[in-house]
């Protein structure tokens, strides 16, 4: 194991589909060790070894539980949105009773078996709308079942310094106790870019800064093009952008072949590291926190 500078073992974590390892190299840059990993798709298992080289792989989180896993101070899943995303038609939304979000309830197993001191998880946020909010209501019960307490938020990875709009909905838990208000508690503005095409002038109103909080959906001055990313690169007309870049813009290290389509779908699926190394402090500072 290694160890901290201070003498005091690293916090360790265990990573429920893995992807690429977005959440684990937020986690790690916090000062988490990755123990072990869990990832259906053989190629991200690939970059994972690769960049993770301490931790174990698994394939299929249906296969698995605490014998083979073993204990881990927080247990982190991005758990598959395609049956909650309003991306879909209505009638393709099942929710966590669908075949892919429904593995949500083999996160709630692995939870039960191994009662890991933190939980925290990921999803796009249609899981807060769909079967009229019931679906939400559901996990957040499970959770509580196992004994977890704690919150949920909206983040959204622009406010990150990623330049993507991406909204997803953090949940984080504790186990029989409250993760640090300071999970909540940011609401200060965190760009100094002006709501409107006019001049910046202070001191602004309070509403006038809701739009550049962590918490917002998006800042007036965006622009929406729907679940695109608009690349504008100075005199490179009739040029396309590298396709490198996704990995590069949202932190995520290159380890599939560039030309390889999968680089773009899996770096576009991971959870933005910089997000990730966020919520993996503010779990730091409720670790301190007296028992």
């Amino acid at each position: 194991m290694n160890e901290k500078a201070n003498g005091k073992r690293k916090p360790t974590l265990g990573s429920l589909f893995a992807g690429i390892g977005g959440f684990d190299l937020g986690f790690e840059r916090a000062g988490f060790e990755t123990r072990w990993q869990v990832e259906i798709n053989p190629l991200c298992r690939l970059v994972l070894g690769h960049r993770f080289p301490g931790a174990r792989q698994f394939a299929d989180i249906r296969d698995v539980g605490a014998k083979e896993l073993g204990k881990v101070d927080c247990i982190t899943a991005g758990f598959p949105c395609q049956d909650l995303s309003v991306m879909g038609s209505m009638s393709e939304r099942k929710g966590l009773r669908g075949e892919r979000s429904g593995l949500f309830w083999e996160v709630i197993r692995i939870l039960k078996e191994i009662q890991p001191p933190w939980v925290v998880l990921e999803n796009v946020v249609g899981l807060l709308s769909c079967n009229d909010g019931e679906d939400f209501q559901a996990a957040l019960e499970a959770l509580a079942g196992c004994g977890y307490l704690g919150c949920w938020r909206v983040l959204n990875a622009q406010y990150f310094g990623v330049p993507t709009a991406r909204r997803r909905v953090f949940v984080v838990g504790g186990l029989g106790k409250f993760p640090t208000i300071d999970f909540l508690l940011d609401a200060g503005p965190v760009e100094a870019i002006p709501p409107s095409a006019g001049s910046l002038r202070l001191p602004r109103s309070a509403d006038g800064a809701v739009v550049h909080t962590l918490t917002a959906k998006k800042a007036n001055c965006g622009i929406s093009i729907g679940c695109e990313v608009l690349v504008a690169e100075a005199d490179g007309w009739g040029k396309m952008a590298d396709r490198a870049r996704v990995s590069e813009n949202n932190g995520v290290p290159l380890g599939l072949d560039a030309p390889d389509h999968c680089q773009r779908h899996a770096s576009g699926n991971a959870v933005v590291p910089q997000v990730a190394h966020w919520v993996a402090d503010k779990i730091l500072m409720s670790m301190e926190l007296p028992q």
